[in-house]
């Protein structure tokens, strides 16, 4: 996030050298992301039918449920702005221990290999660290074999 945020900061003072340096902050760099290109219709749809949180658990901690049968077209999305607006959702949750339940059945489009490696490497420890359950609703072969091999990954 942090070399996207640089690139991002760096590419805007190329276009308006009148623009104040100090004033491309991590913030600005966060609602530039989420407003995009279309206004922040990504973003919504992100936020009520990607990734979204669903009460808490017996325990207490928050449920997020990410449903990955719901990734849009990767023809029509970058997937690369939509990587960071999830991350921009998990930030609210990452700071204390949360539950992830992942629905998979039926998607539609399915993420590239390269992509879902591109996004675990993007996720800090932050992010990893205080989940403490994750539970897969209806597996289909492909997350199951995705899941074989990074259990044996990590």
């Amino acid at each position: 996030m942090e070399e996207q945020f640089r690139n991002w900061r760096r590419k805007t003072l190329e276009e308006d050298s009148t623009r104040a340096e100090d004033t491309l902050t991590y913030d600005t760099f966060k609602t530039a992301v989420m407003q995009g290109n279309d206004g922040g219709r990504l973003l919504n749809y992100v936020n009520s039918n990607v990734i979204f949180q669903a009460g808490v658990d017996y325990e207490s901690k928050p449920m997020l449920v990410f449903c990955a049968c719901n990734m849009p077209d990767p023809k029509q999305v970058d997937y690369d702005r939509l990587l960071n607006l999830i991350i921009f959702r998990l930030d609210e949750f990452v700071e204390n221990d949360y539950t992830v339940v992942l629905l998979t059945s039926g998607a539609a489009h399915n993420p590239s290999w390269q992509w879902m490696s591109q996004a675990y490497r993007r996720l800090d420890r932050k992010y990893r660290k205080n989940v403490k359950n994750v539970y897969v609703v209806h597996p289909s072969m492909w997350s199951k074999l995705i899941f074989q091999v990074l259990g044996r990954i990590v």
